[in-house]
């Protein structure tokens, strides 16, 4: 089985985004996990957890900017203006 490489989305090796250090996480039903980490900024994912947070910089970053987004209403203008109105009772 080939080695499954994760690659960090914030760091930058070369013409590739970096690879990240695999470190296994333990066993859940019946089967290894794994986390991986970059080594350059502490970014971590785990590949079959969809809904894991990361707590380094980077996307701590991104949360603030994207609360900010919310919060300042230009989520709602990139919305499409003609939306259908809701049918009144």
């Amino acid at each position: 089985m080939p080695e499954q490489i994760v690659r960090c989305p914030y760091c930058v090796l070369g013409n590739e985004f970096r690879p990240m250090l695999r470190r296994p996480r333990g066993r859940a039903g019946g089967r290894l996990e794994n986390w991986f980490v970059c080594l350059v900024c502490g970014h971590k994912a785990t590949p079959g957890a969809q809904h894991s947070s990361c707590a380094c910089a980077k996307c701590q970053e991104m949360d603030r900017i994207a609360i900010r987004c919310r919060t300042t209403g230009e989520f709602q203008r990139s919305l499409p203006i003609d939306l259908p109105r809701p049918a009144a009772h």
